[in-house]
């Protein structure tokens, strides 16, 4: 029986009362005393103009399970606040990308993975530009997934990004999509796009399991509270867009409409609070081949705009019952990121308080979100 199916009977309440958490007003009290907000959509934007939802380069992020988007604790997506992380000290696992399933994982920085992007896809030119992709702008997520206690229990989603600038045979941005099982490089050339994993020639969505079901499989003392380095390395998701140069268009008005929230009828939330580290792993069902570029092999980085880096740790809950104490703890992780960032501010609103000035601002005309209390 495929694992990611167990207990998905039991969890239709579990999806309603998680995705709920966005409509809870204790939980965002709680998020808020933190300077965050749970939202179902995520600004993850390339370019931004200041204090407004217009932008060159923007993008809304998703997280979803059996087709309901799933809450996400972040800063406000209005504010925005970002760090800069220095591109070679950002690490990826390459060698899932090989057709042989015997091929070994490495590690190599995001740096050396642009200059040699032609040794892992089918790209013919570097997307490494030294004067501008030697930062690049960092921002972190927790991520909340339903997951049923019950041991084997799994749960499958995928990332969403909806790029307002690409279109079908013009993407605005690739991306990469980094776990501790590989790296995976594909375009985003339609508005809506799912982001799936590469396992050596097949595609592949996520799949996350309670970080106590993992150590049982393991054999490890599932009450021990300190993660380990392995742990901690597959409790991640890191979200990479790279601007991409496009055709010559005109500048049309795009409003933004996705940041509504789904409607969802949730039962009665209960008391208990039931939150813990969940470890991604890949799906036991390939989706089919994966996408190849060679469409796009030509594909020129467009250095007017920053490379973006999203960090996701995910949490898996029964119930979405979260308390103040929970979102410290998270928003503790969320903000150990900043030890290796020479930068933290806002880009998109005035007078916020940041650690200097970047070297990067985003340039007239973009699309426009369609709401921005988000």
């Amino acid at each position: 029986m495929d694992s990611n199916k167990i207990g998905r009977s039991k969890g239709v309440s579990a999806v309603a009362n998680v995705a709920a958490m966005v409509d809870d007003d204790d939980v965002q009290v709680a998020a808020r005393r933190k300077g965050l907000h749970v939202v179902n959509v995520a600004w993850e934007d390339c370019a931004r103009f200041i204090d407004s939802c217009w932008g060159p380069c923007i993008s809304d992020m998703t997280l979803v399970t059996r087709r309901t988007r799933m809450p996400v604790l972040r800063a406000p997506n209005f504010q925005d606040p970002i760090m800069r992380i220095p591109t070679r000290q950002i690490m990826l696992t390459v060698g899932n990308e090989s057709p042989y399933t015997d091929a070994p994982l490495t590690k190599i920085s995001l740096q050396e993975y642009l200059e040699t992007i032609a040794k892992y896809t089918e790209l013919e030119h570097s997307l490494y530009a030294p004067e501008h992709d030697d930062q690049a702008v960092v921002s972190t997520q927790a991520c909340f997934l339903p997951i049923e206690k019950e041991a084997e229990t799994k749960t499958e989603f995928h990332v969403g990004l909806f790029n307002y600038q690409s279109r079908e045979d013009d993407p605005a941005v690739l991306v990469l999509v980094c776990t501790d099982a590989g790296t995976s490089a594909q375009v985003v050339s339609r508005r809506d796009t799912a982001l799936f994993c590469n396992h050596h020639g097949k595609k592949h969505s996520f799949a996350a399991e309670r970080l106590s079901q993992d150590r049982a499989k393991r054999g490890v003392d599932a009450t021990e509270d300190a993660m380990t380095a392995d742990e901690e390395a597959r409790n991640y998701v890191m979200i990479v867009q790279i601007p991409l140069q496009q055709k010559p268009k005109p500048q049309l008005k795009v409003r933004r409409s996705r940041c509504v929230r789904q409607s969802v009828v949730a039962s009665p939330a209960p008391s208990t609070v039931d939150v813990e580290a969940a470890i991604i792993s890949i799906s036991d069902e390939a989706k089919g081949p994966y996408p190849k570029l060679r469409r796009f092999r030509h594909a020129q980085r467009d250095t007017r705009y920053p490379i973006r880096v999203t960090v996701q740790f995910y949490q898996a809950t029964s119930n979405g019952v979260v308390t103040p104490d929970v979102v410290r703890a998270l928003a503790t992780k969320m903000a150990s990121v900043k030890t290796n960032a020479t930068w933290w501010g806002s880009l998109v609103t005035v007078n916020t308080p940041s650690s200097g000035v970047p070297n990067f601002v985003a340039t007239k005309q973009g699309a426009k979100r369609k709401r921005k209390d988000t």
